[in-house]
């Protein structure tokens, strides 16, 4: 019943995504984005909120809304105000980062009962580099190489990037669920996360792969002398698909690591109960937290750009 459940969650949120990638105005999906980390927030302080650690969960959720706004500015400013604007709006998220990180000592100041001001400031601020942060380069893949306009739709590189992301990381989580759960027997760190096998990471990293190279297969170019996949103005070669198939598996799976340990550090099974079969927000991003600046870092290092 929980896989019925979890699969018709999944089969959801894969067409909301769709819908948002490929119809909607690029500033919905923004907005979509920006909405699950400020939920994603709630569930990290709660988890926190358990543990007994106090946090200024406001201000962290109205920081993390901040920065990702002040990420979409930064990386389409071009097309939103005018090719002249000044190159300082450029550095609008290292402002925003800046300001929170100030407010949230002098917030501080006024408390007169909290026993943990330490604790409470490096909570608050764990939030905002374990979500936002990280969710900020979901925008970099989707508007670095190509900025665009509120109400157009997401580019081709965008979308390519953001279908690519998902389907890999998505297709290494089940293939350690299904392989984890038929033939698992040697358990990783069970301290962590009890149900995770060896051998669900061994599903997992041959899953992960080849759906990159599936990915890599449908989107070659017809060009035999060209032997590369394009994603919009990026294009890679079988090499780096077959790398990054393998690369992004590994990073999915210390998301989901490290979700873990902060769960089981409180008790919690999930961090929510949104999406039957699944969790919460948190437990749908954990693996993608990571491997979004991953595929980002690697993309700007050796994909070939157009």
């Amino acid at each position: 019943m929980k896989l019925l459940r979890r699969i018709f969650s999944a089969i959801l949120l894969m067409g909301g995504a769709a819908l948002l990638l490929f119809t909607l105005p690029s500033i919905i999906g923004v907005l979509v984005l920006t909405g699950m980390a400020a939920l994603a927030l709630v569930e990290f302080y709660g988890i926190q909120r358990n543990v007994g650690i106090p946090a200024f969960r406001n201000i962290g959720i109205a920081s993390g809304v901040a920065l990702l706004a002040a990420s979409y500015v930064s990386l389409n400013i071009t097309v939103l105000a005018g090719d002249t604007v000044q190159d300082s709006w450029r550095e609008l998220p290292a402002l925003v980062i800046t300001l929170v990180i100030f407010i949230i000592f002098v917030r501080q100041f006024p408390q007169k009962t909290n026993p943990q001001p330490l604790p409470t400031i490096a909570c608050t601020m764990l939030g905002l580099v374990y979500v936002p942060l990280l969710l900020m380069f979901m925008l970099n893949l989707c508007f670095r190489w190509t900025p665009t306009a509120w109400n157009a739709p997401f580019s081709p590189t965008a979308t390519a990037l953001i279908v690519y992301l998902v389907l890999v990381v998505k297709a290494s989580d089940m293939g350690a669920y299904f392989v984890g759960s038929l033939v698992g027997r040697h358990k990783m760190f069970p301290r962590i996360s009890p149900g995770k096998t060896w051998e669900g990471l061994a599903g997992g990293f041959l899953a992960g792969i080849a759906a990159s190279m599936i990915l890599y297969w449908l989107w070659r170019n017809p060009d035999p002398s060209l032997p590369v996949a394009e994603f919009g103005r990026l294009s890679l070669t079988w090499g780096h698909a077959l790398f990054l198939g393998a690369f992004l598996a590994a990073i999915g799976v210390i998301g989901d690591l490290v979700e873990s340990l902060l769960k089981r550090s409180a008790g919690l099974k999930d961090s929510g109960r949104l999406f039957p079969g699944m969790g919460g927000i948190l437990d749908v991003l954990d693996s993608l937290l990571f491997a979004a600046p991953a595929l980002y870092f690697y993309l700007r290092w050796f994909a070939h750009v157009t």
